[in-house]
């Protein structure tokens, strides 16, 4: 079966990537994309030969044309609720990468997904490396009641902290009690952004765009460990992205994902 896919935010990082690995698929085949550069060919967007789509400057009136059976969207969280409505009136399954949701607007998702019996992954992080250190983190952190997150990602970077990294914050703090700090803060929020009680630093910096690092410190009594995840490209989501499109629309009606483990 042929999966016709349509890429909002098809001239960004993830999107390109996602562009190019859909030019080559057998089963996923692109259908439309919508960004900013409206008329270009897409092909030529990602750096390919031209594919003959061209993205579109209006998102409703691209998905009338593709008529897509998916929408992936790598976007910005400042566009994606309104995005997220424009896939819900036409029922359309959805595999969001965008980050930067807040937990009223996550509520907000969780409606329209029961509401319209929709198929909808909302997955902070699609990449293989951040989701083993989320099975290392149910292990350990029963030991090491210390931990703190650090994202750092170009200096265009549309929100702070990265989605990931609030992800992490809050994995780490279902998973185990939390070390009491005594510090007092002489300026605001200088041992970071406090996510259910997990300090969370963000870094941007004139790093390439395709560029990410996520840090996770744990630490007891005497020792620390220190993860690093770095990935040097956005390739590296497509993999998981895909494997995403491939089993959603075998879900039942209903289905949100929120995890790249619940398909893995």
């Amino acid at each position: 079966m042929t999966i016709k896919v349509f890429v909002s935010g098809a001239s960004g990082n993830v999107g390109r990537s996602l562009v190019r690995a859909l030019a080559v698929s057998e089963d996923l085949r692109l259908a439309g994309g919508w960004c900013r550069e409206a008329g270009k060919d897409l092909g030529t967007l990602a750096g390919i030969e031209p594919l003959g789509i061209t993205a579109s400057g209006d998102l409703a009136k691209g998905l009338e044309t593709a008529k897509p059976d998916l929408v992936i969207d790598f976007t910005s969280a400042t566009i994606l609720m309104k995005n997220l409505e424009c896939y819900a009136e036409r029922g359309l399954i959805a595999v969001v990468g965008t980050t930067g949701l807040d937990d009223e607007n996550m509520a907000r998702v969780e409606r329209l997904v029961a509401e319209k019996r929709l198929r909808w992954a909302v997955i902070p992080n699609f990449g293989l490396g951040i989701n083993l250190v989320l099975d290392f983190l149910e292990k350990a952190r029963k030991f090491y009641p210390y931990v703190t997150i650090l994202d750092r990602h170009p200096a265009t970077m549309a929100n702070a902290p990265s989605g990931t990294a609030a992800m992490l914050a809050k994995h780490a703090a279902a998973t185990g009690s939390l070390g009491e700090v005594q510090s007092r803060e002489i300026f605001k929020s200088v041992l970071g952004g406090n996510i259910d009680g997990v300090p969370v630093h963000s870094e941007r910096l004139p790093v390439p765009g395709g560029h990410s690092e996520h840090e996770i410190t744990l630490a007891r009594k005497d020792e620390i460990i220190r993860i690093e995840v770095r990935d040097f490209s956005s390739d590296v989501y497509v993999d998981g992205v895909f494997l995403v499109a491939r089993t959603l629309p075998t879900l039942p009606p209903g289905t949100l994902l929120r995890s790249l483990r619940e398909v893995s």
